[in-house]
């Protein structure tokens, strides 16, 4: 399992990397006004916070020449949960209940199918604890510095990576990633997205082309739908669980 966890890391962070918000400037309270057709800006940025303001289901899909990865997750940011299926680019599954997560996959070495981690025993800047706070993710949608409407509830623009690594939270290790993401980009100011608001006012699809200096074209595609919809995830029987061990915690 220890040579999946980096593609494992890279698959999580794509739920939410690419759209997350940080709750602690979120335009959709009550005593903020809301976006009106003029400001597509304004418009993308509150959408994406009523997308996540509860439950929903996510399906990704990151492209980098040959390799693919491919997901599809149920997720509740409030209460903290998530169950994440998909191909990384081997067959994986994660679930989150609180600190908790529970990595499965295709790879075994000779163990139990499933490791648990606590997420606290992370190192702040961990990569993988990066990937599982929904709070505190601004993504792409961030660092938008221009948009315009092209259709019926459709959008494209710029997105600045540099932008997006200042509005993250840093006490995450959020903006490390998005830093890292903007030095492989060959302009990292000049991101391309397009995207696609609802009736209701949310992002129910997003995707952005990364032109980077070696790898080609990294090309992430996000759809949310089943908004509100119960989702339900509970932990893997204990007979088929083990405790992350201290060398995985120093990976991670």
């Amino acid at each position: 399992m220890r040579r999946l966890i980096p593609a494992l890391v890279v698959a999580l962070a794509v739920l939410v990397a690419g759209c997350g918000t940080d709750s602690s400037r979120s335009t959709t309270n009550a005593s903020a006004p809301a976006a009106t057709a003029a400001d597509p800006v304004g418009v993308l940025r509150q959408g994406m916070d009523r997308s996540l303001s509860g439950t929903l289901t996510m399906e990704a899909s990151v492209k980098a020449g040959p390799t693919s990865i491919k997901l599809r997750g149920q997720v509740d940011p409030v209460a903290r949960a998530l169950h994440i299926t998909g191909n990384a680019p081997e067959p994986m599954e994660a679930r989150l209940i609180g600190d908790a997560a529970y990595i499965k996959s295709g790879t075994q070495d000779g163990g139990k199918p499933w490791m648990k981690i606590d997420l606290t025993k992370l190192r702040p800047g961990s990569s993988l604890r990066q990937s599982f706070d929904f709070k505190s993710q601004t993504g792409v949608v961030g660092g938008i510095v221009s948009a315009e409407q092209v259709g019926d509830g459709r959008y494209r623009g710029i997105t600045d990576l540099e932008k997006a690594a200042q509005a993250a939270s840093a006490e995450s290790g959020m903006r490390d990633g998005i830093e890292s993401s903007a030095k492989l980009a060959k302009d990292p100011k000049a991101i391309p997205f397009e995207a696609t608001v609802d009736a209701d006012g949310r992002v129910t699809a997003l995707s952005y082309t990364i032109a980077t200096k070696n790898l080609g074209d990294l090309v992430t595609e996000l759809r949310m739908s089943g908004f509100g919809e119960p989702v339900s995830v509970t932990a893997p029987p204990a007979g088929q669980t083990e405790e992350a061990s201290e060398e995985a915690y120093a990976i991670l």
